[in-house]
C-alpha cells in the first residue's frame, strides 16, 4: 500500500459498511454500480482493497469477502482483520473526502441558528463542504465506535 492505511472499495451491498468505515477514519469509496473489468483495474492502480459479499471474484489478497449481512459485525470484522486503529469523525461520512477543523466564523448562515448559538467546534468537508459538529448524533457515533474497537 502506497499509505500507512489500507483504503477500501466498498461494493454495492454494503453501504452501510462504507459510510461506517468512513465515520471510524478510513477511505471506503463506496461503489454504486460497476463493471468487474473496471473495478479490478481500479484495485490495481489505486492499490484499494475490495469488500464485497459476492462469492463470484477471483480469490486475491486486495479481494474481501464479508459473510454476514449485519453492519456492526461487517463493520468490527474489517477492523480486526485489518488491525485497523481508527481515527473518527476525519472523513466526510457522505462522499469519503477528509473533513477539517473550520472557525465558528467561517460557518455563518451555514448551519441553523440554534446550532450555531450552542455549539463552538466545527469541521467541514473538503469536497462537498458538508459541516459538521458534536449534535445529538454525536453519543449515539461515539458508542458505536466503543462498541467497535472494544
Amino acid at each position: 500500500m502506497s499509505s500507512d492505511l489500507p483504503q477500501f472499495i466498498v461494493d454495492f451491498m454494503l453501504g452501510k459498511l462504507a459510510r461506517n468505515l468512513r465515520l471510524l477514519g478510513y477511505d471506503a469509496e463506496y461503489i454504486r454500480h460497476f463493471n468487474r473489468i473496471d473495478l479490478l483495474t481500479r484495485l490495481l492502480e489505486e492499490e484499494r482493497i475490495l469488500l464485497t459479499r459476492s462469492h463470484s471474484f477471483p480469490k486475491r489478497e486486495d479481494i474481501y469477502i464479508l459473510e454476514t449481512d449485519n453492519h456492526l459485525e461487517q463493520t468490527k470484522e474489517v477492523v480486526r482483520v485489518f488491525n485497523l486503529s481508527p481515527e473518527p469523525f476525519t472523513r466526510c461520512a457522505v462522499c469519503n473526502f477528509p473533513i477539517v477543523k473550520v472557525k465558528k466564523a467561517e460557518i455563518v448562515g451555514n448551519v441553523p441558528d440554534y446550532v450555531f448559538k450552542t455549539q463552538d467546534e466545527f469541521s467541514k468537508c473538503i469536497n462537498c463542504g458538508r459541516i459538521y459538529w458534536k449534535g445529538t448524533h454525536y453519543k449515539r457515533i461515539v458508542r458505536f465506535i466503543d462498541e467497535v474497537i472494544g
